[in-house]
């Protein structure tokens, strides 16, 4: 098993970063969404909400390091998605006539998922390093750690979304719902006190609260968000591998 499951993850991770599409989404586009935030940005006081010894408080922010912040998980989400979707749009056929083969569906579909997390873990690598040029969060391990959920939430709803859209329209769909999630919904330039119930439904909501309180705040007030963004993940992880199933693995 676990030497099939190394051949497939090898293979996958060379056939991918042999695609010079994939090496420009893991290292130029991050690079550029990020710098021109900062650079576009103007430098002018703002308050955010922030909790601080279990209570709530206002905390000045300069907009272009509340933007930046911002960025980073908009940035990690769509190009995760967008990934995890390409992932398994190239690989599908194939996959299908693995398993029809007789090669194991779980060691198939752990090697894919350990390609896109690996992609996952890559952006957000690159993505964290071209923030701290202009902006460095208060809690740096935290700060990465909250960015790499958000990366692979939604590279695993990519990798559910490839199992049955076409490339263009999965596209949009992976681009689109990280920018309108994080980027306009859950942007904390807006009021978040008192939400509707489907807004805490979306992938962004907690790991935005946690991605506030480390950027932001010297201590640590956020544990239950980041345990439900966790547990948020491994649901994703689900319905991932239940698309799996149903598309590569039901067919046969």
């Amino acid at each position: 098993m676990f030497v099939q499951l190394t051949t497939a993850t090898t293979m996958g991770l060379r056939q991918h970063l042999r695609n010079a599409l994939f090496v420009v989404l893991l290292v130029g586009l991050p690079i550029a969404f990020i710098t021109l935030s900062f650079a576009r940005t103007p430098d002018v006081p703002f308050v955010v909400t922030v909790v601080e010894g279990g209570d709530s408080a206002l905390a000045p922010v300069g907009m272009r390091d509340l933007h930046g912040a911002i960025m980073v998980p908009m940035t990690v989400s769509f190009l995760a998605g967008i990934l995890g979707m390409f992932v398994m749009i190239v690989s599908r056929e194939g996959d299908r006539r693995l398993v029809r083969a007789g090669f194991p569906a779980l060691n198939l579909l752990l090697a894919r998922l350990v390609v896109i997390a690996g992609l996952s873990l890559a952006i957000t690598t690159v993505s964290v390093l071209v923030t701290l040029v202009d902006f460095r969060p208060e809690q740096l391990g935290l700060f990465f750690l909250v960015n790499l959920v958000s990366a692979l939430q939604y590279a695993f709803l990519g990798a559910a979304v490839g199992m049955f859209l076409s490339p263009m329209s999965g596209t949009y769909l992976m681009f689109f719902a990280p920018m309108i999630d994080i980027g306009l919904i859950q942007n904390p330039m807006f009021p978040r006190e008192a939400v509707a119930w489907w807004v805490k439904l979306l992938p962004g909501y907690w790991p935005m609260d946690v991605l506030l309180d480390v950027s932001f705040t010297a201590g640590f007030d956020q544990l239950d968000a980041l345990l439900v963004s966790l547990l948020y993940l491994g649901a994703v992880a689900a319905i991932g591998l239940l698309a799996f199933r149903r598309a590569i693995v039901g067919l046969r």
